[in-house]
């Protein structure tokens, strides 16, 4: 049958050249796809991009964007699976271009803070900074592009898929010769790159050539400060590797002035011959090697195996010597490795894919296995990304297999960014020089809302990725602090880091992020939850080993804490009819006055009619200040090192220091907590509702919880069309209308997410909803995640709450191995009548467990005890 599948393939092929209709697709590829059926573990598609080099448009140049993904927190690749000319992009999570700009926090930002504050008590909205330029981090790059150059026949039976359980991409048609398949994976064992190429199904062999695309052909370059590196393309005389490296800008006070990175590919071809030839040469300046366009020509082998690692180092020796050098310790330490790697995994004398993959296989699998998520609708499961789409977009529903396909991707790519940091705007991946905000790390909503479903996703390591990503910023979380505000022992976060600084440097008048003041709350908030999720643990940090409560946690927590104690002086303050007022010399606030907040600023909004977005009050400030010293309260009780009572004390007091909210007319919780302000709903930021997600104050007050609901009522309102193009704002409103538990709210956001054009073939996504502008984005993707969870578990110290905004259209299925914020493992199966809660508990203690909006039940378990419950659902008539 396989070999009857495989003759009608090649006569289509030749018929109609591989461009016959999906039915006739699905049919040629029905073995493939009962492999795929009812299996949530891979996202595939029957479609491909190839990438263009020096394309002219940018449609082409953006291709990169359609390919499949691989990582193992590290290294990582992109793969776009064209039958004859494939490339692979490598990958390296560190990977950032150096600039001239300043890698300090300037002294001028400490003078401006008076002038900031008088200018807003008396609101100037007409100060600005001393018309300061912005200076920005560094810009995230790719690796080498590998391109697999090779005979083109007519083909078809195509498909192309991730398998979510071995980080493996796939590739697999026919064609005259037979059927080929080749796969990729980012090994979590070995941190390397490995593809298997094996001769066709009817015994053809492999004839090849193994290029690097110029640095140039990518978009985007010579946009940036790339144009002031140097490079060279590699292959040795053996053919055993073929190698880009490359010696960064010496900008003099760049850490990376001496540094450069290297991607190396070790070649191993089973029979046939491999051989070094020189292509053409291509006009680009900025290869400095002798052969400007060395490759790998494989011919008549039976299979072909890549080893590819790629690293960067802080020391490659200076930058004029680079032209000249013909001995590299990065390379050749490289070579070394990739090398030790083929001879691990020999079988009989020969490099054995199946035994290199079954180790991070192993890994992989536990990892992306401890959630399963299941809507109950085999309907679309076997359908191929594309159609999916192209299904969800013609849809006044969302479809469940898109929903299913879009939650396990989104866990897959969480994972794949997991190990050594956190995703950043792009995941850990990009095709393109001078990517979107340079792809760095955005901490006023990408990081927050990335963050939003690793710990009650159970993604332990992406949680321990998180915090040491945060670790590494402390120092310069401090120095912002100090410079800004003059505070010590306090830390304050900027609004982007490239991975290996934070410092504030990013500010202007129109973007003040020097006044943000709620990052340190909200960047500690997923550290607190993980500890809620797992109960303390102790964590390696550059060789050392962490508690997590005493060395990480309250050190931190403490450090906000002393933050939102400094910026409050009575100085500033609100009076007792909620107006603000600046008194020089106050030493103490009176009955019935509030500090004022001030400066203060609620990301990229300002109120109505007043024309700078430095102001006082943000409603987010007062919601991050309230729940980074309720964190730091439940940490020091934990703890409970010497003077924790006294210090209690002092938090509690200045919590009831702190500003009152606000309401306006409707009844909506205002963005500033000022009289002198006027609402602006016209925007796609919703940080002011912090009160009701990240944090839980709307849990307990019903008031602020309907005034949330409100607050995204107008704004979906006011906003519709004019600034809800951008994905992560509708992936915020989702997070805040699950934890409201708005069940209508969160599934209009998430249908408007998935109906929208911001999926790839890949099911990648972008970072707008129209898809035109071409930004890669991983978000929407991973916030999808939080999303879900939030839909369907609620939990915090001693409550699990099913079902909280459970969609009518989802009337049965079941999510398993959840992480509850009570030490706990949740798992939960419904139908339209009851729901079955099955709880296992960490640690002794007592849990309310129950469902939305139906009954509760106090069970107490022992450490590790499992308890299982059936209760009715209170269904909507």
């Amino acid at each position: 049958m396989r070999r009857l599948r495989v003759i009608i393939s090649i006569l289509m092929c030749l018929v109609t050249g591989g461009n016959f209709f999906p039915q006739i697709w699905n049919f040629l590829r029905a073995g493939d796809l009962d492999m795929i059926k009812n299996d949530h573990t891979k996202s595939f598609a029957a479609e491909f991009t190839e990438l263009v080099p020096y394309a002219n448009n940018d449609r082409d140049r953006l291709s990169w964007q359609e390919g499949m993904v691989t990582g193992n927190g590290e290294n990582g690749a992109v793969i776009a699976g064209s039958p004859y000319g494939d490339t692979i992009i490598y990958q390296n999570i560190n990977f950032i271009m150096p600039s001239a700009d300043p890698r300090y926090t300037p002294d001028e930002v400490t003078s401006q803070l008076e002038e900031a504050r008088q200018a807003v008590i008396n609101g100037d909205d007409t100060w600005d900074i001393h018309g300061r330029n912005a200076s920005y981090f560094y810009a995230f790059h790719p690796g080498p592009v590998l391109r697999f150059s090779s005979q083109k026949h007519a083909y078809g039976s195509y498909i192309r898929w991730m398998d979510f359980e071995t980080a493996e991409v796939g590739v697999k048609y026919t064609d005259i010769l037979g059927t080929w398949e080749r796969a990729t994976f980012s090994s979590r064992e070995d941190n390397v790159t490995v593809t298997k190429i094996e001769k066709s199904s009817l015994g053809a062999k492999i004839n090849m050539t193994l290029s690097l695309d110029d640095c140039w052909s990518l978009r985007g370059f010579g946009g940036g400060n790339e144009k002031d590196m140097r490079y060279k393309k590699l292959v040795d005389e053996n053919a055993d590797y073929i190698a880009q490296i490359a010696h960064y800008p010496s900008y003099e006070n760049s850490e990376l002035k001496d540094g450069g990175y290297c991607g190396l590919i070790r070649v191993i071809a089973v029979g046939g011959k491999k051989e070094r030839v020189v292509l053409d040469e291509t006009n680009d300046s900025e290869n400095l090697a002798k052969d400007k366009n060395p490759a790998v020509k494989i011919t008549g082998a039976s299979a072909v195996y890549l080893i590819a690692k790629s690293d960067r180092t802080f020391n490659m020796g200076a930058f004029e010597d680079f032209e000249g050098a013909e001995k590299y310790a990065l390379l050749d330490e490289l070579n070394e490795y990739t090398k030790s790697v083929e001879n691990k995994y020999k079988t009989d004398g020969v490099f054995d894919y199946e035994k290199a993959l079954a180790p991070h296989a192993e890994k992989q699998s536990a990892l992306f296995n401890t959630v399963k998520f299941d809507l109950g609708d085999d309907e679309n499961e076997a359908v191929a990304n594309e159609y999916l789409i192209r299904l969800q977009r013609e849809s006044d529903t969302l479809i469940p297999a898109m929903v299913e396909r879009a939650y396990n991707q989104g866990r897959y790519i969480q994972i794949c960014c997991a190990g050594t940091s956190f995703p950043r705007l792009y995941g850990m991946w990009t095709g393109e020089w001078n990517p979107g905000w340079r792809g760095i790390y955005t901490m006023d909503a990408n990081v927050n809302l990335q963050s939003s479903g690793m710990n009650t996703g159970n993604m332990y390591i992406a949680g321990e990725s998180y915090i040491k990503f945060v670790l590494k910023q402390i120092p310069d979380w401090e120095e912002n602090a100090a410079k800004t505000y003059g505070m010590t022992d306090a830390i304050q976060v900027p609004v982007n880091t490239d991975g290996d600084r934070a410092m504030m440097v990013e500010y202007n008048r129109w973007y003040p992020f020097q006044y943000w003041n709620a990052g340190a709350s909200w960047m500690l908030l997923p550290i607190y939850e993980f500890w809620k999720c797992y109960g303390n643990r102790e964590i390696e940090y550059n060789g050392e080993t962490l508690d997590l409560e005493k060395d990480i946690l309250l050190p931190l927590l403490t450090k906000q804490a002393n933050f939102w104690e400094q910026i409050c002086t009575p100085e500033y303050f609100t009076d007792k009819d909620g107006n603000a007022r600046y008194e020089r010399g106050k030493t103490a606030l009176e009955e019935g006055e509030k500090y004022l907040i001030i400066p203060s600023y609620s990301p990229e909004n300002a109120p109505l009619g007043y024309n700078s977005p430095i102001t006082a009050n943000a409603t987010m400030d007062i919601s991050a200040a309230k729940d980074g010293l309720r964190m730091t309260i439940e940490a020091e009780k934990a703890v409970k090192s010497q003077g924790w009572e006294e210090r209690i004390e002092k938090w509690e007091a200045l919590m009831s220091l702190l500003p009152d909210y606000k309401f306006d007319e409707s009844g909506a919780l205002c963005e500033w907590a000022m009289n002198e302000y006027s609402e602006n709903n016209k925007h796609r930021h919703i940080s002011h509702l912090y009160a009701a997600w990240p944090a839980f104050e709307t849990q307990t007050d019903e008031q602020l919880a309907a005034a949330c609901n409100q607050a995204i009522e107008n704004r979906n309102r006011e906003n519709e069309g004019e600034d809800d193009t951008a994905s992560h704002g509708w992936v915020h409103k989702a997070l805040v209308a699950a934890r409201l538990k708005n069940a209508e709210s969160v599934y209009h956001s998430l249908y408007m997410l998935m109906a929208d054009n911001l999926y790839y073939t890949s099911l990648m996504t972008d970072h707008y909803t129209h898809g035109g502008w071409g930004v890669f984005c991983t978000d929407t993707a991973i916030g999808t995640v939080g999303i879900i969870d939030e839909m369907l578990l609620y939990s915090n110290s001693g409550v699990i709450e099913a079902l909280p905004a459970l969609p009518d259209e989802w009337s049965e299925g079941s999510i398993k191995g959840l992480r509850a914020r009570t030490n706990a493992e949740v798992s939960i199966e419904w139908n339209e009548s009851t729901v079955k809660i099955t709880v296992t508990s960490d640690e002794a203690q007592t849990i309310d467990v129950g469902v939305y909006g139906g009954k509760t039940e106090k069970l107490t378990f022992g450490k590790g005890e499992i308890k299982e419950i059936i209760l009715n659902r209170q269904v909507k008539q």
